[in-house]
């Protein structure tokens, strides 16, 4: 339970500071963690359904098939040539079969057990910190957040947008979208600072 006056909402990143993030998370090598944030600001997939991801869902595809794990609903997620790019890197640099490991999970331990939510939320806090990204309460759901922000801002910032988004979350109205990604927020602040 959250103490009071404590946020507890996560904020997205500004689409610059993501492209520059997953440029250094290349340039270091840590390519699970390059994947896993790739998935999460090019498909704005939930946490819970990447870490259910296997490698015979990613590797020679150009788009990935699932059930939503929250919603239970079927999903095709197209993958663009940037995100298709690292898929591939992670596979070459991870040294992944085609035979022996496409059944398992892309994020797990040695043993096959996929990663938890509080284990990827842990390495992702470390890298916000280390990179020097600033964020409100960094987690997977920042990922998230920064696909809907981008959505967003490349359509115009229209409502056809919010619609889009929308339907991609499965919210059940435009107006939690405008919240979940900040934009109310933004809106209020605006005002203020705009007098």
């Amino acid at each position: 339970m959250a103490k009071q006056n404590q946020l507890t909402e996560c904020s997205g990143m500004d689409w610059g500071q993501f492209l520059v993030l997953i440029e250094s998370l290349k340039k270091t090598g840590e390519y699970k963690l390059l994947l896993f944030v790739s998935l999460g600001g090019f498909c704005g997939m939930r946490i819970g359904d990447i870490l259910q991801l296997k490698w015979e869902q990613l590797i020679n595809k150009n788009e990935i098939a699932l059930h939503e794990g929250k919603t239970g609903k079927f999903r095709k997620i197209a993958l663009n040539n940037s995100l298709i790019e690292i898929i591939n890197l992670v596979f070459i640099n991870l040294n992944i079969q085609n035979n022996k490991d496409a059944n398992q999970f892309v994020f797990c331990s040695r043993n096959g057990k996929p990663y938890t939510r509080q284990h990827i939320n842990r390495r992702l806090h470390k890298m916000f910190y280390k990179f020097k990204i600033k964020v409100q309460n960094p987690s997977s759901h920042t990922l998230r957040k920064t696909f809907g922000r981008r959505v967003y801002e490349i359509n115009d910032r229209s409502e056809a947008s919010l619609i889009l988004l929308s339907s991609i979350f499965n919210h059940t109205s435009t107006a939690i979208t405008r919240k979940y990604i900040g934009l109310s927020q933004q809106i209020i602040k605006d005002a203020y600072l705009n007098l």
